[in-house]
């Protein structure tokens, strides 16, 4: 087997299909990337059984063939190397035939550098899906849309200690031209809604996307802008021109978010974003050694920022705001409230509330403004 490919090429590949390899587990073969080199072309796919990343590069092929290799080391050593050019070349082989036959050897050469590395056959490997050919509903989204929200749901994404519903983004394809994004950790829930998008009927309902998947799709959204999403057979495929990310779906119910967004609101604060995660940015490291408890004393025309701790002091802020409604004293969980004002991009914040001991709902002040954060207060 021998074939050869653009240096920077792979180097771009591997940086991508070797974080969907497997760290640690109860398969040691998931830790390794399957290349395989066919027809004009070497596949790269790296998978841990939740999610799949291939990548295809147009190569020079002597010999077909296809191995495994531990993708932490070939990727360490490929980005090792510095490009001489953008057209520089690598090369790859494998004495699989002959009196010097070693098919568990590579050789990878690139200018003056030299590496042999070993490697193992793909009879363990998981199968690959062929969706060349293949017909499946599939549809195309603008990427910076879908990115943006994204981001504004996964701040409430739950840890590891969280179920499986709560370490997801559901995804509801409402049937009428949008699709809803939702997460939550139980303590916080997160809503956006993606407008004008025209998918297959096959797509409605509700998909939930795992936590896993979350960082390597935002990824793959900066390099263009449109993504292929595509459903085949309970996953869901994301494809761009140099990539494509296959990612199970739970199998499972997600809370009904309808029943936790309040309808309505006695309180009303409106204020400078940036002025406000300012203030909470310099209360947090007293907040830090009493829960991440901030405490906001809403007046009229201004809202005291501050947290107290017996052990470190008391820190505060005064912020300018304005109150639709009567003064209250309220407190949240500091480091949600900051997670909402970073991923936030509009100037202005609103934050409606009833009592201290009922939820209050984050939004944009916009009329329009579709991303809303529902979070619980804590004892004041």
């Amino acid at each position: 087997m021998k074939f050869q490919v653009e240096l920077p090429r792979l180097i771009e590949t591997l940086s991508v299909v070797s974080r969907a390899a497997a760290g640690k587990g109860i398969r040691p073969i998931l830790a390794n990337l399957l290349v395989s080199a066919c027809g004009g072309e070497v596949q790269f796919v790296g998978t841990d059984m939740e999610i799949m990343m291939i990548s295809r590069l147009q190569a020079k092929i002597d010999n077909e063939g296809h191995f495994t290799v531990p993708a932490k080391l070939i990727h360490e050593l490929v980005n090792s190397i510095a490009p001489g050019s953008e057209k520089e070349v690598i090369s790859f082989e494998v004495q699989d035939q002959g009196e010097e036959a070693n098919p568990n050897l590579l050789r990878l050469e690139s200018g003056r550098n030299h590496f042999n590395i070993q490697i193992q056959g793909i009879d363990d490997y998981p199968p690959i899906p062929s969706l060349e050919g293949e017909t499946f509903p599939r549809f195309d989204v603008d990427t910076a849309v879908l990115e943006k929200g994204i981001k504004e749901v996964a701040i409430s994404m739950g840890t590891e200690e969280a179920s499986a519903s709560q370490r997801s983004i559901c995804l509801n394809f409402a049937g009428n031209g949008e699709i809803i994004l939702v997460a939550t950790d139980s303590k916080r829930l997160a809503v956006t809604t993606i407008g004008k998008v025209t998918y297959p009927t096959e797509f409605n309902g509700v998909s939930l996307l795992p936590a896993r998947t979350i960082p390597e799709l935002t990824k793959l959204l900066d390099e263009c802008e449109k993504v292929n999403v595509g459903l085949y057979h309970k996953q869901l495929i994301f494809t761009t021109p140099k990539f494509q990310l296959l990612s199970r779906l739970i199998d499972g119910k997600f809370p009904d978010y309808n029943r936790v967004v309040p309808k309505e609101h006695s309180r009303c604060l409106t204020v400078i974003r940036k002025e406000f995660a300012q203030a909470i940015r310099t209360v947090l490291p007293i907040a830090r050694h009493s829960s991440q408890m901030v405490r906001l004393d809403i007046g009229p025309n201004e809202m005291r920022v501050w947290a107290e701790s017996r052990e470190e002091g008391l820190s505060e802020v005064f912020v300018p705001s304005r109150l639709d409604g009567d003064p209250i004293n309220i407190a949240f969980n500091g480091a949600f409230l900051n997670d909402f004002l970073v991923v936030l991009d509009e100037d202005d914040v609103a934050l409606e509330m009833t009592t201290p001991s009922y939820p209050g709902v984050m939004k944009g002040a916009k009329a329009d403004s579709k991303f809303l954060y529902v979070v619980m207060p804590m004892s004041y």
